[in-house]
């Protein structure tokens, strides 16, 4: 009954939703796969390296840990359980802490006051853990690098004690403490970030008695001081870092279970935080910042463990919130985690639901809000921005992933008449800017702290950009690598054929294997690497052959997709050589909306047909149906007024006849 009613929910959501509001109406499919006794926390992981993610769940009750492993098609499968031995484990973390290229886990054990570390196998095990004794009732776990020595360490809250306990890696899998730190009473959730913009990693702590959030200032040598405490709601049991009002500034969320709400902190950039405080009803877990509707603005996501749903708020700009949409999940959700599970670019949702025993995955299957023009940008520390030049197409929303190649104190950025000026955040972190250009020309980003800048070129349309690109004779990418929770940004990556390349690769924590075959080849063994931590790697080489490539991350697993494509001229041959065989190409956008662009080559000269199909056979328009000299051309196809769905396009030309899908995603 209780499943019937959800489903209703879910339905009367999805068709009297646009009615009352403009806001996107959020679309989840759900399955249920079973945990351990008592699920309170869980990780994402690539636990056998084979470029899917899964899942490890620390269970509370059963004093376990829940091998969940992914498909790559948003499916899982529980495979195993690892005891912990020691008692309840209540928090769950990933990292590289022995630095031998396969990511490993740690525990924090409330009830036998321990930190256990379990290194991974690279075969989907764990190996038997390594304990650390810390104070009374240890509850969350932060890693990050506190003493910039480029190895992971620990932050752990020691609820009990009202402290936090600082461990220090020696990047073998070795912890010592080296200190711990009043927070206030009873602390809980951690989140570890540079809120002071100091260049030092800084800790946001919750404490779940005081109804407080204390900001613990690094030092940068491991040591931290107190420093500025804000009242939050009742009992704040989880925190979530993102840029909520899109002033380039990572800000915070609070879930505050016994408070029925969500509590925001703004950040300043300077350490200070303006506080705001949603009213979410039930019993919030669980929070995650991230953009679930695709409009390029950070939304919210709450694990409600009174309601059993996980309720999302759309973020409708600067900071403010839409009225949450709710999504049933299991009995109790006291934890989530976001990723893209089925690799299709949009964040799905993992919920550990503690009352049954079992993770409920929601995938996300919201169409996109709008075409958007995803760039990484890299800042060097003193005179660089790549790539250089960027370049897009007038009125397409433009966001650009920036990060920086050094510890810095403030990055300023400018992008004139567009953006004003905003923070760059340090390594380690990822500043969205977004914006759509309005104008065509050619415009700067600008460094204000150290004066050099970059070229951002806006040009008229796809064909021109690809004239612009033959015009310079060279062409530039940028990827952020991150761990096993973050994939390369952005995941698919357009260049064009038989011109010379250049792909900026830096690292935000550990060191990387990448392969692009067959022209970036990963070694053997794959425990090296080729991106390293605060360094920009370049790879040069020139893509010869149109087609769809592998971005492989071979120490996590994760990839993305470099698609090699042949110059867009509308219209017209491609001034080439002539091809050899009769070719359909994959249009390209593809998902698009509302326009792609269809490729094809002609070996010799007659009369040619392309058509578009609707999924149930019925023709859509004739693209082409004339006499056509050998060469390659390139077709748009405007989508604008059909629904979204899946297309067919058929090219026949003399005995040749070929059949490819695309997809319409609005």
């Amino acid at each position: 009954m209780k499943f019937i009613i959800n489903t209703i929910i879910i339905i009367l959501v999805l068709l009297i939703g646009p009615l009352f509001s403009q806001t996107p109406v959020l679309q989840f499919s759900s399955t249920t796969v079973s945990a351990g006794q008592g699920p309170r926390a869980v990780v994402l992981i690539d636990l056998d390296r084979d470029g899917n993610r899964d899942l490890a769940v620390s269970n509370l009750f059963g004093s376990t840990i829940s091998l969940i492993f992914g498909d790559g098609n948003g499916n899982f499968t529980l495979q195993g359980s690892i005891a912990t031995i020691h008692k309840a484990p209540h928090a769950i973390a990933a990292g590289d802490f022995n630095e031998d290229g396969i990511r490993d886990v740690v525990t924090a054990n409330r009830d036998s006051n321990s930190v256990a570390l379990f290194l991974g196998d690279g075969l989907g095990g764990l190996l038997p853990p390594t304990f650390f004794t810390v104070g009374n009732g240890p509850r969350w776990i932060a890693v990050q690098d506190f003493n910039d020595d480029s190895h992971s360490d620990l932050a752990v809250t020691i609820r009990d004690d009202d402290n936090i306990t600082i461990m220090l890696g020696d990047g073998s899998g070795n912890f010592i403490i080296a200190g711990t730190y009043y927070t206030g009473d009873g602390p809980v959730p951690v989140a570890a970030a540079d809120f002071n913009n100091d260049g030092f990693i800084d800790l946001a702590v919750g404490n779940d008695l005081a109804n407080t959030l204390t900001i613990l200032n690094g030092d940068g040598t491991g040591g931290f001081t107190l420093g500025s405490t804000t009242e939050v709601g009742v009992s704040p049991k989880n925190i979530a870092l993102g840029d909520l009002n899109q002033d380039g500034i990572s800000d915070l969320a609070v879930a505050c279970l016994l408070g029925e709400t969500v509590s925001m902190l703004f950040a300043d950039g300077e350490g200070g935080f303006t506080d705001s405080s949603y009213q979410v009803g039930g019993g919030p877990f669980a929070v995650i910042i991230e953009d679930f509707d695709g409009d390029g603005k950070k939304d919210i996501a709450l694990a409600d463990g009174i309601n059993d749903y996980v309720a999302i708020l759309l973020n409708t700009g600067m900071g403010n919130f839409a009225e949450a949409q709710t999504f049933p999940a299991g009995l109790a959700p006291h934890d989530m985690i976001s990723g893209d599970f089925n690799a299709d670019g949009r964040p799905d949702l993992a919920v550990v639901n503690t009352g049954d025993n079992s993770v409920t995955i929601l995938l996300n299957e919201t169409p996109p809000q709008e075409s958007i023009h995803v760039v990484s940008v890299i800042q060097e520390l003193y005179e660089n921005y790549y790539p250089d030049p960027i370049i897009s197409i007038v009125n397409q929303p433009l966001r650009l992933l920036v990060t920086s190649d050094r510890v810095e104190h403030v990055n300023r950025l400018k992008i004139l008449p567009w953006i004003q000026s905003t923070d760059i955040v340090r390594v380690g972190q990822i500043l969205t800017v977004e914006f759509i250009p309005d104008s065509i020309g050619t415009f700067q980003i600008q460094n204000l702290g150290h004066g050099f800048t970059g070229d951002i070129i806006i040009l008229e349309d796809s064909a021109a950009v690809d004239a612009r690109y033959i015009e310079l004779g060279e062409q530039g990418a940028s990827l952020i690598h991150s761990n096993a929770l973050t994939q390369i940004f952005p995941s698919t990556i357009r260049v064009l054929e038989d011109i010379p390349l250049t792909i900026h690769n830096i690292s935000l924590d550990d060191t990387h294997w990448v392969s692009i075959l067959p022209w970036v080849i990963p070694p053997s063994p794959k425990n090296t690497g080729n991106v390293v931590p605060r360094n920009v790697t370049s790879f040069q080489f020139t893509p010869d052959n149109t087609g769809s490539y592998v971005i492989q991350h071979t120490v996590h697993g994760f990839s993305g997709t470099l698609i090699v494509d042949k110059p867009i001229i509308t219209g017209v041959a491609t001034p080439q050589a002539v091809p050899e065989e009769y070719t359909l190409f994959q249009n390209y956008p593809n998902p698009f909306n509302p326009s792609t662009i269809i490729n094809y080559a002609l070996p010799e000269k007659g009369n040619v047909e392309l058509i578009v199909y609707d999924v149930l056979g019925n023709e859509i328009v004739t693209l082409v149906n004339e006499e056509k000299s050998a060469g390659t051309y390139d077709v748009e196809f405007n989508a604008t007024g059909l629904p979204s769905g899946i297309y067919f396009y058929k090219l026949q030309a003399g005995n040749f006849v070929e059949t490819k899908k695309m997809i319409l995603l609005k």
